[in-house]
């Protein structure tokens, strides 16, 4: 904020100055030089700051900052997270809209997602739930998605393993 205050007053003297050197010459030939002048002197003063500025740029791409310093695992963890969270829901979604694309009727899809030391985010499980009466439809199922997904999902009727999830 300095430099925009003493660039200012710079401004500011040199076109006072500039102003009274005007009114103290006489009309004629040597005013229109010392117009010149003076004109020039006044760009010159108001134009300084951008040569100060090419230098500063070459100063900011020498520049440079370690990020890793401030790594935050809790933060890191969080957004692993939310992002395998977020990844889970679109494949659920994408499955449901396969599903019902093809007519077959469910309980429920679930994605289970796993996270790895590195921080890669994989698909651990794909599972759809059918109704006891829709149970002939899972090699349909299987079939369906495993060409969707790339590998065979697990496919089961509601009343298996106790909970039956509505949709």
């Amino acid at each position: 904020m300095d430099h925009v205050k003493e660039w200012a007053t710079a401004v500011s003297c040199a076109c006072l100055l500039g102003a009274m050197l005007s009114m103290a010459f006489p009309n004629g030939s040597s005013k229109r030089i010392l117009g010149i002048i003076i004109s020039l002197m006044a760009m010159c003063v108001m134009f300084k700051p951008m040569a100060s500025l090419t230098d500063r740029m070459a100063d900011l791409k020498s520049y440079s900052f370690d990020v890793s310093q401030y790594e935050n695992s809790e933060l890191n963890t969080e957004v692993q997270q939310e992002a395998k969270s977020i990844y889970s829901s679109y494949l659920e979604e994408n499955i449901r809209r396969v599903l019902d694309g093809a007519n077959i009727s469910y309980q429920s899809v679930d994605v289970i997602m796993d996270i790895s030391a590195d921080g890669c985010i994989s698909i651990g499980q794909v599972e759809v739930i059918v109704k006891n009466e829709d149970v002939d439809m899972t090699d349909r199922i299987k079939e369906l998605l495993r060409g969707y997904i790339g590998f065979e999902p697990a496919v089961r009727a509601g009343d298996q393993k106790g909970s039956e999830s509505s949709d």
